[in-house]
This record gives C-alpha cells, sequence and structure tokens, in this order.
C-alpha cells in the first residue's frame, strides 16, 4: 500500500481549478460548486464502473482535469481574463458570496477544531486518519453507508492524511467544508434577495445555529460528509429556485433541465451524507407546490395531488424501520422518538426531550416566518415563488416528525435517531433572511412604504434571534430551548487534549510494530477501555473489545454491555482465561492513571456524562495485574506513555 502524500497541493488545485473556470468565462457559481464539489462524488461513481479505474486512479484523472482548467483558465486570451478581472460587476459577488464564506473559514481553520471523545466529531477525526483510504475503501453504488463514502476518500487525497493526529489538517478540512457550504448559501441568498447584507447574515445565521442541538456544527459535523453533501444540493437545487423567481410558466423542458441538475446532484450528496437526501427530497416537494400556486393549471395539480398519494400511500405499505423497537429500551428521558394509535394503526413521531433533543430557536423563528408569509401570501404583489418554497419546508419539516403518513418517509427510510438533523432541512439560515427580505418588499409595495413598526419588528426578531443563539441561557433542570453553540467554538483546544487521542496517539507505534512481527495477531483483540479502543481501533491489525458505542458508554455500561462477565471472570485464573478465550483476546492496554478530567459540552448537552474519560479507572479492566495476566498466559511486553502492554504468547493463545 503506498502512504498517501502529504502535500497540500492537490488541496489547492482543487479548489482553485473550478474558481479560475468560473471567473474566467462567467460562469455562475452554482456551476462552479457543482463542477468543484460534485467531481469528488462523481470519482466515487467512477470508481464502481466495471472495469473501472480504482479511487487513486480516479483522483490522478480529477488532478488532469483541474490542471486543464487552470491552464486554460489562464492562457486561453488572457487579455480577456484581466479584463474581466477589472469588472465592476465581479466585486458585488466577490462582496456578497466569496467574502463571508472566506472569513468565516479562515476564522475557523486558524481557531481550531476541537475533537472529543466520545462526539461524533472524535469518530470522523479517526476515521480519516485510520488508514490510507483511497486503497482501503469500497463505496455502495446505491445506499449511503458511511465510513464508505467519497467525502472520505476526496479529503484523504486532497489533504495528505498521514497515519499521525495532526489538528491543524483537521481545522483546515473543517474550514474547507464550511467554505464550501457558505458559498453555497450565500450564492443562493444572493441570487433570491439581491441584498449583499442579507447574505453576511445567511453567514452569521449559519455560524450561530448549525449543528447538534447543544453543540456546535463546528464539533460535531464539520469533518464529516454533512456539509459537502448539502454544498451540491444547494448548488443544484438553485436554478429551480431560480425558475420559481419568473412570473409566467418557464416550459416542461427548462424546469425538466433544473429539476434534473437538482437529482443529479441529490444523487451524489446523498453519498455523502444520508440526510441530504431528505433535503432534496423537501426541495422537491416545496418547489411543485410553489409552481402550482404560483403558475396554476389544473392539469398539473391533479398530476401533483395523485403524484403525492401515491408517495404517501407507497411510504405506509413499508415496513417500519427495525431500530425504531431499540428505543423503548432508552430511559424516558432519552428518548425522541415515542409512538401513538390512529384509528386502530401504530404511528410514530419525533418529539424533542432533555437531554438528547432540544427545539432549535432558529427552526422556530423559521416556523414563525413560515406562518406570517403563508398567511399574507394572497396579499402579496409579485410573489416571489422561490420565498415561497422556502417558507413550506418548516412546516414541511414539522409534518415529517409527527404527521400521520408524512412521518413515514422518516421513521421508514431513515434510522430514527437521524430525525433530529431534519431540522437543518428547513434551511433556516436562508429562509429567515430571504422571508424577512420579501415580507419587506410586499409591504413597501402595498403600503408605498412599509410602516416604520413593522419594519422595526423584522429587525428586532432577527436581532433576537440572534442574541438568543449568541448568548447562553442557564436553565439546568428545564427544557433546555435556547442553548447557545458560542460557548463551545470558543473552548480552548488545550483544555480538551486530554479526550482528544493525544495522550493514546503515541503507542501506535508500538502496536505496530507487534502487528509487523506477529501476522497472526491480525483480526485477533485488543482489550482496552473504550477511549483507548476508539482511538487505536482502526489503526493497527486488532479488533478492540470495547470501543465508541453511544449506548454503552458510562462506566456500568461498558461493564455489562461491552465486556459482560469480566468483573466475574477476575475471580479465579481459570474464568479469565475462558473469558480471554471466547473474546479472542491476544492483547491487553492498561493504562497507569486517569488524569481528572470534566466535560464541558457534555455537561451542558446530557449526551454522555461529563466525567466519562476519567471514570474509566473504575471499571474492572483496570484492577488487572500483571501477576493475573501472566498466570493466564500474558507477559509485560511494554511500558511507555503511561500505558502498560501486554501480550499473549503464542503457546498461551492457541
Amino acid at each position: 500500500m503506498s502512504a498517501p502524500t502529504d502535500s497540500l497541493a492537490p488541496l489547492l488545485l482543487a479548489i482553485a481549478a473550478p474558481l479560475l473556470w468560473g471567473w474566467r468565462w462567467r460562469r455562475p457559481t452554482w456551476q462552479i460548486l457543482v463542477l468543484g464539489v460534485g467531481s469528488w462524488g462523481a470519482i466515487g461513481w467512477l470508481s464502481l464502473l466495471p472495469g473501472g479505474p480504482g479511487l487513486r486512479q480516479a483522483y490522478g484523472l480529477l488532478v488532469g482535469l483541474d490542471v486543464l482548467l487552470v491552464a486554460a483558465a489562464l492562457l486561453v486570451r488572457p487579455r480577456r481574463w484581466r479584463e474581466r478581472l477589472a469588472d465592476r460587476a465581479l466585486r458585488r459577488p466577490l462582496l456578497a458570496v466569496l467574502a463571508p464564506a472566506l472569513v468565516c473559514a479562515v476564522a475557523l481553520g486558524w481557531r481550531g477544531v476541537i475533537v472529543e471523545f466520545p462526539s461524533d466529531g472524535f469518530v470522523y477525526y479517526a476515521t480519516y486518519f485510520g488508514s490510507d483510504l483511497l486503497d482501503t475503501v469500497r463505496l455502495d453504488p446505491l445506499r449511503y453507508s458511511a465510513p464508505t463514502n467519497w467525502f472520505f476518500t476526496a479529503a484523504s487525497f486532497l489533504f495528505g492524511f498521514p497515519e499521525a493526529l495532526e489538528p491543524w489538517r483537521a481545522s483546515l478540512l473543517a474550514a474547507l467544508n464550511t467554505f464550501l457550504v457558505l458559498l453555497a448559501s450565500c450564492q443562493l441568498s444572493l441570487r433570491l434577495t439581491g441584498k449583499v447584507a442579507l447574505c453576511w447574515l445567511t453567514a452569521l445565521l449559519f455560524l450561530l445555529g448549525m449543528g447538534h442541538q447543544n453543540f456546535s456544527f463546528f464539533h460535531q459535523i464539520a469533518l464529516n460528509g454533512t456539509l459537502p453533501g448539502l454544498t451540491l444540493v444547494l448548488a443544484g437545487a438553485s436554478p429551480l429556485l431560480g425558475l420559481l423567481q419568473e412570473m409566467a410558466w418557464p416550459g416542461a423542458r427548462r424546469v425538466g433541465q433544473a429539476t434534473a441538475v437538482l437529482l443529479v446532484c441529490g444523487y451524489f450528496a446523498y453519498h455523502a451524507h444520508g440526510v441530504t437526501a431528505f433535503l432534496t427530497v423537501n426541495l422537491l416537494v416545496v418547489a411543485c407546490a410553489a409552481s402550482l400556486v404560483i403558475w396554476p393549471s389544473r392539469q398539473r395539480r391533479v398530476v401533483g395531488v395523485v403524484g403525492a398519494g401515491l408517495l404517501l400511500l407507497a411510504l405506509n405499505r413499508l415496513p417500519w424501520h427495525p431500530k425504531l423497537a431499540s428505543f423503548y429500551a432508552w430511559p424516558e428521558t432519552m428518548r425522541f422518538v415515542h409512538d401513538y394509535r390512529l384509528l386502530g394503526h401504530r404511528f410514530f413521531y419525533f418529539w424533542p426531550s432533555l437531554p438528547v433533543a432540544t427545539w432549535e430557536p432558529a427552526f422556530l423563528v423559521a416556523l414563525g416566518f413560515s406562518g406570517v408569509c403563508l398567511v399574507l401570501w394572497r396579499r402579496w404583489r409579485q410573489p416571489p415563488g422561490a420565498v415561497l418554497a422556502l417558507a413550506l419546508l418548516a412546516p414541511l419539516v414539522l409534518l415529517e416528525w409527527w404527521a400521520p403518513f408524512v412521518s413515514d418517509l422518516v421513521f421508514k427510510l431513515i434510522e430514527p435517531d437521524s430525525a433530529y438533523r431534519l431540522v437543518w432541512t428547513c434551511l433556516f439560515w436562508i429562509s429567515i433572511p430571504a422571508m424577512a427580505w420579501a415580507l419587506d418588499r410586499s409591504w413597501r409595495l402595498s403600503v408605498q412604504g412599509a410602516p416604520s413598526w413593522r419594519r422595526r419588528g423584522l429587525v428586532a426578531t432577527i436581532a433576537g434571534l440572534i442574541a438568543v443563539l449568541a448568548f447562553p441561557l442557564d436553565l439546568e433542570g428545564r427544557p433546555n430551548v435556547f442553548v447557545s453553540k458560542v460557548p463551545h467554538l470558543l473552548i480552548p483546544l488545550e483544555e480538551v487534549r486530554p479526550a482528544d487521542g493525544a495522550t493514546i496517539e503515541p503507542i501506535l507505534r508500538s502496536l505496530d510494530e507487534l502487528c509487523d512481527r506477529d501476522p497472526l495477531l491480525k483480526g485477533r483483540a485488543l482489550l482496552s477501555d473504550p477511549y483507548v479502543g476508539a482511538v487505536v481501533g482502526k489503526r493497527q491489525c486488532l479488533a478492540p473489545v470495547a470501543a465508541r458505542d453511544i449506548t454503552k458508554l458510562a462506566a456500568f455500561t461498558v461493564e455489562s454491555g461491552q465486556y459482560p462477565g469480566l468483573r466475574r471472570a477476575l475471580g479465579s485464573p481459570a474464568s479469565l482465561s475462558q473469558w480471554l478465550d471466547r473474546n479472542r483476546v491476544d492483547l491487553v492496554v492498561l493504562r497507569e492513571a486517569y488524569a481528572p478530567y470534566d466535560s464541558r459540552i457534555g455537561r451542558a448537552s446530557g449526551h454522555w456524562q461529563p466525567n466519562l474519560v476519567s471514570s474509566y479507572a473504575d471499571l474492572s479492566l483496570n484492577s488487572l495485574t500483571t501477576a493475573q495476566l501472566q498466570r493466564v498466559g500474558f507477559r509485560l511486553v511494554g511500558r511507555e506513555h503511561g500505558m502498560r502492554i501486554y501480550l499473549r504468547t503464542r503457546a498461551a493463545s492457541r
């Protein structure tokens, strides 16, 4: 296996090529994004073709394509290029689209990304550094299945990830994802409103409101494929939403072409993260509904109603997702999937509950703006159809959470624990500025100058939302609705060092050397606490007995769920030997001491106990002594970086 390159040249080339191509030939931003990000997804598809190139060869083709684009942009009629740069019309999109995206990306890249066990970001971080993904990942042609998706391979190629934890590379990755999704968001905002200030508001609402309940997006999803997936869907939806701004029916051909662009982008985005499929479906639904309002046609209405009815009927006949049953084992305070019966039928619904889920203030405001827009729709003059579509998104998300038959889309087609992610598909960071602009514009046209109290009300509402998102309120013990993500963005990186893998990383070299010396270790098991197992799990030859399992994280659930029976087995050498044989354990890693650690994010969100990492000191595993392990055939082979490494002798292991 060849080692991935350490150079960032592919990253710079992959960013520069579509930008230069778009600016040189005056292409809209959405086309630049489809070319740039879509090519990463297309490579994953290309590698699936019978006899097609492997991922490494396919990314080599990407480099060749990017070089040709850069050469064409700089060398073909260079005078025309200089004229393009001097074009005054370029300043507006640069200020409204590129500037906010670049400022946020640079700020977050400089700030650095926080990765803390057991958060999702920790898992993505470990995955990127797990191996040379261009050689090990196999993509699924039909379904999204992490970690086998094209974004992981693209990140591995573009950033040249070595097999070592380097936070600055992860920070660059998070910054790139932020840049891409804000570029797509701001270009759509500018396309719909024409206001530079609203593009900056779009970026601000995204930074303050996007994320996983109490978590900042920078902690939870900036290292996985969600943001590039959102980028592709937003870019692909731009032509269709742009058509909805036209007052006359643009023709079936143009609508069909725009819809095809969204569907193709949505297909590739789905393979970056599954939740993007819901955004694609929701955008198609609201675009169809808005088109029937602004371009009334009896024939199209009949087709739309029949299509919706057939879809709901088909969904109703599908079986419920098998993971629904597992939620009944969760404590009531942790559950966010519930059920009820209506007319003899069982229906499931999503309802935020503490501590796992909260109502997001941004979603509530988007829902409020949607209500105002829909109530006042008939009074508007020259109603913008794209804004009507965005106004329908938040109510549609609410229906998908709890309405009979409609909620089948969530609880039959995706894992139920992904239901909270639907809040992202309301695009609150774009829909709120767009709806506020449309309301202000409508009032201006209707009364020849909007009354000052209406405008002040709009400004006050948005200012209040920003204040709620930016400033935390301590509502411990009560429904935690108004939770700010900003404090998590400001946590010093040094504070989470005991839980970001840096203290476990140094033993990897020793584990790799053991694997190299004894090939028979491959496929055997490593016994350690879950934190150690999560750090080293994918980066050496042994499989950890215990690693990150979100339902079995606390010390007592680790005992009963991740290595059940170990506590009892410690009573005698025979029992311990049988337990180790049954779990195929050939290597044991024990920590000498556990530093006190308290997670601010764990305390604020309730997803895990704040002292989780240090609480692993109480596991029965850590009562094992050298003498006990020697009696069952293990010998101490290393004592370094605060850890003891025990290897099973070959005679004892077989």
